[in-house]
């Protein structure tokens, strides 16, 4: 079994009135993972049936809660991706990433999360889910 653990901290002299500064750490305990580091250009600029999107998590691929690593590789803010719910009727989008934004996020495990790209400018996009099952 393996432990994972990250680190959050947010600082800032300048948003407020008075300055803010703030870090908090996560770690469990893994025992396996869906994908590794996987890296995919995200070349899909709709979601639903359109080709060229990339599947991040499979509804049910682990039992337990699971975390998933997300990252839009692109240096350049418009190169957006969506992350949808491809199990829910209407395909509701679960998170916008603008280039160079990241997430690390605790999911319900029982959605299947694709992308896409709606600007046509086909970034890469890094993930990793981290299963906690026994």
């Amino acid at each position: 079994m393996a432990t994972v653990t990250g680190t959050l901290t947010l600082a800032s002299t300048d948003l407020l009135s008075d300055a803010i500064s703030f870090s908090t750490q996560f770690s469990h305990s893994s025992t396996r993972n869906a994908t590794g580091i996987a890296r995919e250009k995200v070349t899909s600029t709709a979601k639903g049936t359109a080709s060229g999107q990339v599947t991040l998590y499979t509804a049910d691929d682990y039992a337990a809660i699971a975390y998933l690593y997300v990252k839009n590789t692109s240096t350049t803010a418009a190169d957006k991706i969506y992350i949808y719910n491809d199990s829910t009727t209407g395909d509701p989008i679960w998170m916008q990433l603008a280039g160079g934004d990241f997430a690390f996020v605790p999911m319900h495990g029982d959605k299947t999360l694709k992308a896409y790209a709606p600007n046509g400018s086909d970034p890469t996009m890094e993930w990793m889910v981290f299963g906690t099952d026994q």
